[in-house]
C-alpha cells in the first residue's frame, strides 16, 4: 500500500512539471473560461455524458460544454447553488469511476486539492437540474408513432441480429420509452443550440494549440 502511495506521488509529481500555461479560452456573455478550466475538465471527464466522438480533441468537447453551461446558467438563475451533499457524492463518484491511484494523479498533474473540482462539479449538477425542470413534462408519443418505429425499425433490426421479434404489445412500452427519450433529447440539444446562438460568446481557439 505504501509503495503504491509513493508511487502514484511520484507519477503525480512528475506530470505536474508539465504544468499548463493558462490563458483566455473564451468569453460566454462576460464569464471567462480559460484553459486550466478547459483542461480540468477535459482530464477528468467532466463534459458531456456521452464522452468524445474518435478523432476529437477532448478539449473542444470540454470547451463545448463549459460553454452550454455558461449559457443555460445564465438563464436559470433559480438554480443558483446545489447542496453540499450533491456535491460531496459527485465528488465520490468521480473518484471511483477514475479509480484512487488516477484520480489523485490526476490531480497532482494540475496541483489541485479534490475540493478545487467542486465548482466545476457544482456547475454540471445544476445544469442537469435546468435541463430536467425545462423539460419536466411528458413528452407526447402516439401510438401510430409506436407502431411505426416496430414496424420500420425494430423489427428489421432484431431480423438483422438474427433474433425472432417480439410481438408488439410486448415491446410497446419499451418502444415509447425510446421514443420520448430521443424526443427529448432532441428538443433539449434545440433549445441549447439556441440558446448559444443567441448568446455573447466570443472563442480564441489559438489558446488550444
Amino acid at each position: 500500500m505504501i509503495k503504491r502511495t509513493l508511487l502514484v506521488m511520484l507519477l503525480a509529481a512528475l506530470a505536474g512539471l508539465a504544468q499548463t500555461v493558462d490563458c483566455l479560452v473564451a468569453v460566454v456573455n462576460g464569464k471567462v473560461i480559460t484553459l486550466i478550466d478547459v483542461e480540468i475538465a477535459a482530464e477528468f471527464g467532466l463534459g458531456r455524458e456521452a464522452g468524445v466522438e474518435a478523432g476529437r480533441d477532448p478539449r473542444l468537447a470540454a470547451l463545448d460544454a463549459l460553454i452550454e453551461r455558461k449559457v443555460v446558467l445564465d438563464l436559470a438563475r433559480e438554480s443558483r447553488s446545489a447542496d453540499r451533499n450533491e456535491i460531496a457524492a459527485a465528488l465520490a463518484e468521480l473518484r471511483r469511476r477514475l479509480g484512487e491511484d488516477v484520480f489523485t494523479a490526476k490531480l497532482g498533474k494540475f496541483g489541485l486539492a479534490e475540493t478545487d473540482l467542486e465548482p466545476y462539479l457544482e456547475d454540471r449538477i445544476l445544469f442537469d437540474r435546468a435541463l430536467a425542470l425545462r423539460f419536466s413534462q411528458t413528452i407526447p408519443v402516439s401510438l401510430t408513432e409506436v407502431e411505426r418505429h416496430y414496424r420500420d425499425s425494430y423489427v428489421p433490426e432484431q431480423i438483422r441480429l438474427g433474433k425472432a421479434a417480439e410481438p408488439l404489445e410486448r415491446v410497446a412500452d419499451l418502444i415509447e420509452s425510446r421514443l420520448r427519450e430521443e424526443r427529448r433529447m432532441k428538443q433539449t440539444a434545440d433549445w441549447v443550440r439556441d440558446l448559444r446562438n443567441r448568446a455573447d460568446i466570443q472563442i480564441k481557439k489559438d489558446c488550444l494549440k
